[in-house]
């Protein structure tokens, strides 16, 4: 896993793109097993899977999701020996799931995202289109609601675009530590601004967000770091209620590899995550989340799948 300033707070796992490349990973997928305290383990029949290209970027990330639960009657019929009965007929009530798969495929230019786009797995596609100045950064977002020409799911053709919204940034360098970011919308008024500090080395160190018509909205983002480690990100805000969210990483000192997370809302412990590396090979092995609140955990076995040399 590799955490950065700008994966810190998504759901979605990232990993050290550097690794997929250097072990040649094609795919990893997730064996997820839940378990609540004092109860059996149960496989949930979900998964989760995470594609790459052979430069070790992520292309395709996805996970099924239960969208119906069928419930049928079945008969039991009843039981002879010879002809004597000896169990009657039972009708007995069954539940059958149906999956569907959610996913969000993703697009490069050389190292830059130029289309991002998801599917709800059921007929909801929606994109991202981005683009970039001669700096590498962004200053364009287009949302679009697409539908799909093809009758295959897993097969993607155009057929109409609906734009949702429109999105532009203009930066102002006022150093080298310290950058300023305009949001605009679609019709070209600023609503944003974002400021960002950063250390001697380039690294995020604090981020201050300011909208333009809430001015008494105000969001901060901020990270700390150990040599090239990040070990603590923060999130402070106040557009709804006054929230802090937080994580710390640690990491094993022989290898700088990722070994632990908590994760804090309002300084308390909302969850914690633990990962097993493979001795052999060096490759994450496992992981397992605990829900302190919930008294839950949730056991992660990673399967590679790797391109052929």
């Amino acid at each position: 896993m590799l955490p950065t300033p700008e994966t810190a707070f998504e759901k979605q796992h990232h990993f050290n793109p550097d690794v997929i490349k250097s072990k040649n990973i094609k795919r990893i997928t997730y064996d997820i097993i839940d378990k609540k305290d004092f109860e059996v383990a149960v496989e949930n029949n979900t998964t989760e899977s995470y594609d790459f290209d052979n430069t070790g970027k992520l292309i395709r990330y996805y996970y099924t999701i239960v969208v119906k639960t069928i419930e049928r009657e079945i008969i039991i019929p009843a039981r002879y020996k010879g002809k004597r009965k000896i169990k009657s007929e039972e009708k007995k009530i069954v539940s059958f799931n149906i999956y569907d798969t959610v996913s969000t495929s993703y697009f490069f230019s050389g190292n830059n995202l130029i289309l991002k786009r998801y599917f709800d797995g059921i007929n909801y596609y929606e994109s991202r289109y981005y683009s970039y100045n001669n700096k590498n950064q962004l200053i364009k977002e287009l949302r679009y609601k697409e539908t799909n020409n093809s009758k295959d799911k897993s097969v993607f053709i155009l057929a109409n675009q609906l734009l949702l919204s429109e999105d532009s940034f203009q930066y102002q360098t006022f150093s080298s530590k310290q950058l300023k970011c305009i949001y605009f919308n679609s019709e070209n008024r600023p609503y944003k601004e974002v400021i960002t500090n950063y250390d001697s080395i380039g690294r995020k160190k604090i981020e201050y967000e300011n909208y333009i018509a809430a001015s008494w909205i105000k969001q901060e983002h901020s990270y700390e770091y150990f040599k090239n480690c990040l070990v603590m990100a923060k999130f402070i805000g106040n557009a709804n209620n006054d929230i802090e969210l937080k994580i710390t990483y640690e990491y094993n000192t022989l290898n700088n590899e990722l070994y632990s997370e908590k994760h804090f809302k309002n300084n308390l412990l909302v969850k914690e995550i633990s990962y097993i590396t493979d001795s052999n090979n060096g490759l994450l092995n496992s992981f397992i989340i605990r829900d302190p609140i919930n008294k839950t955990i949730r056991i992660i076995k990673l399967k590679y799948e790797f391109y052929s040399l």
